[in-house]
């Protein structure tokens, strides 16, 4: 099976220059690719999702499940998953529930959700998300106190039209906490990023 690292999105060095709040937002969406692994499960041996309502399975791009729109998703069956950044902030534990993950589809299809303050290297596991709804996620159910910047969704089953979990996207809504980041920041994360993006694939090619 496959393992697809695509974008490590900064240092812990980078991560401490961040872990000042410089502005507050009403929303965040998880908009970045981290990391993809395509456990073979599924009905298709690439990528696979669709539109809903529309056409699926079929081969879609990640992109999918980054772009924000609530009709078009990446489907995740059984080990599969997709590890999501946000290219412009950090989600806080607020009042309320904090992160969202959007399914689509009518079957029963789960998926694990785990959060991350260090752009994935570590993962705590935060709750599951449930089918053709959005699944809202409080921080302070498992008293969570770091500041989130990536998010990784396991599909746990096959099921439904298009195999396994219809990810269509993952979000910080109004009554989460979220810190905006200062252009400065986002110059760094990318100099990190291919930085860190060039190593991983270097050490993995190694191995």
């Amino acid at each position: 099976m496959k393992k697809l690292p695509l974008l490590s999105l900064a240092a812990a060095g980078i991560l401490s220059l961040a872990s000042v709040p410089q502005a507050m937002a009403s929303t965040i969406l998880a908009d970045t690719v981290i990391d993809f692994y395509n456990s073979g499960a599924g009905s298709m041996s690439g990528v696979y999702g669709g539109t809903f309502p529309g056409s699926f399975p079929v081969p879609v791009p990640l992109s999918y499940a980054t772009d924000g729109n609530a009709t078009t998703f990446v489907s995740l069956p059984t080990g599969s998953y997709i590890t999501l950044g946000f290219s412009t902030g950090f989600v806080f534990d607020g009042a309320g529930l904090d992160l969202f993950v959007s399914e689509l589809g009518g079957a029963t299809e789960t998926a694990s959700v785990y959060i991350s303050s260090d752009f994935g290297s570590t993962f705590t596991f935060l709750g599951t998300a449930t089918t053709a709804t959005v699944s809202g996620f409080d921080f302070a159910s498992i008293g969570y106190t770091g500041y989130v910047n990536a998010v990784k969704i396991l599909g746990l089953d096959a099921s439904g039209g298009s195999p396994g979990f219809d990810l269509a996207y993952v979000e910080g809504l109004e009554g989460s906490v979220v810190s905006s980041v200062p252009d400065s920041m986002v110059t760094l994360w990318a100099l990190g990023s291919m930085f860190i993006a060039f190593a991983v694939s270097k050490s993995r090619r190694k191995a």
